[in-house]
């Protein structure tokens, strides 16, 4: 008739899923590496600055695309930009756990591995950016992750 005490645990699920947090950090990563190469557009970078900008441009995906489309200063600086806005809005639509936000990121991991195998198939492959990119689409694919952004239903119904 006494039945023994069943052992609950009322922590509760963080808000955030580990995945949640690692895109995060791997988006503002990117937009370091598209600032520091905007600084490096408009101006002259020197010791670990110009070490740093060297690695990051060479295996940041979207960052080296504003190099590769023109030389002027100008443009890459815009193209970056427009880079940074991006991630920026990324990197707030993921932490308020926002569906267009995980949306937009999974098509522009897209875009960014699409161009990584158009650089491999050119004979300059970039494997860092292939590695992080697949991360970033393992962390979206990830079941809590999944569970995170999952449609809410509005109504009561099915």
């Amino acid at each position: 008739m006494n039945e023994p005490p069943v052992a609950t645990d009322l922590r509760q699920a963080p808000r955030r899923p580990f995945g949640i947090y690692m895109l995060v950090i791997l988006l503002m990563v990117g937009v370091f590496a598209a600032t520091l190469e905007i600084i490096r557009a408009q101006a002259y970078l020197v010791g670990f600055w110009a070490e740093a900008d060297d690695f990051l441009r060479e295996h940041s995906g979207l960052v080296a695309l504003g190099e590769l489309l023109s030389n002027d200063a100008n443009l890459i600086t815009v193209i970056n930009g427009i880079v940074v806005a991006m991630w920026v809005v990324m990197i707030i639509g993921l932490w308020l756990l926002q569906r267009w936000a995980w949306v937009l990121l999974m098509i522009s991991t897209g875009a960014t591995l699409t161009f990584a195998l158009v650089r491999y198939f050119d004979g300059n492959p970039d494997y860092v950016t292939m590695l992080v990119n697949v991360a970033v689409a393992f962390y979206l694919n990830d079941n809590s992750v999944q569970r995170a952004f999952a449609r809410r239903n509005s109504g009561g119904g099915v």
